[in-house]
């Protein structure tokens, strides 16, 4: 019990930086906990059925408490540790599919009754391209964005910050999510503004001690 409690601290030490204040462990959980408790809601209030509810909680709890913790310095630092170079910060990009996952919540999941009434109505409201298109537009968007930030280390916060908001733009153009309205408000700031860029951090502020 005691080796499981040190392995979860040590997990959880690596996900928010080891030099984490106080304020950033609360703000972490509390932010990740607030998207757990609304992602389902908005889900069900736009006729997902149960388990795509809980699918986007799922999505939430790592988008929601990520666009904070990864945009704080303790975090920043930590991403920008010597040793951690550009490779480790493309495969973090990599894994992160959710696209996908939101194209397949807004087309309904089977077995989701509530779902499959309001598709007809989800994807006119929501949808200007087919969902394929729409899953593989933000997620090639997001990883060229990280190629471009990182292969230009001087200009790593204004390109953060500008990349960022081509994605909220690209995501307007395409129809946002109607299952998961919040997905590119939390998607691009978590990956582009924060993990690939750290813009909110001087080089200063990221230099080791």
């Amino acid at each position: 019990m005691t080796e499981a409690r040190a392995a979860l601290r040590r997990a959880w030490g690596e996900f928010v930086g080891p030099e984490a204040t106080r304020a950033n462990h609360v703000l972490t959980a509390v932010t990740t906990v607030a998207g757990a408790v609304a992602a389902p809601t908005v889900a069900r209030a736009r006729g997902a059925g149960a388990g795509s509810a809980a699918i986007a909680c799922l999505l939430a709890v790592d988008l929601a408490g990520g666009v904070y913790v990864n945009n704080t310095r303790a975090c920043a630092r930590w991403y920008e540790r010597r040793g951690q170079g550009n490779a480790a910060h493309y495969s973090f990009a990599a894994l992160h599919v959710h696209p996908a996952v939101v194209a397949r919540l807004d087309a309904g999941l089977p077995g989701g009754s509530a779902t499959r009434r309001v598709q007809p109505a989800v994807w006119a409201a929501s949808r200007r391209v087919h969902p394929a298109v729409w899953a593989a537009s933000q997620y090639a968007y997001m990883v060229a964005a990280t190629v471009a930030i990182r292969r230009a280390p001087a200009r790593r916060r204004t390109l953060g910050v500008a990349l960022t908001a081509g994605g909220l733009v690209l995501d307007g153009l395409l129809g946002p999510s109607r299952t998961a309205p919040w997905f590119a408000w939390t998607y691009y700031p978590k990956l582009l503004l924060g993990h690939a860029g750290a813009s909110l951090w001087s080089d200063e502020e990221l230099a080791p001690h």
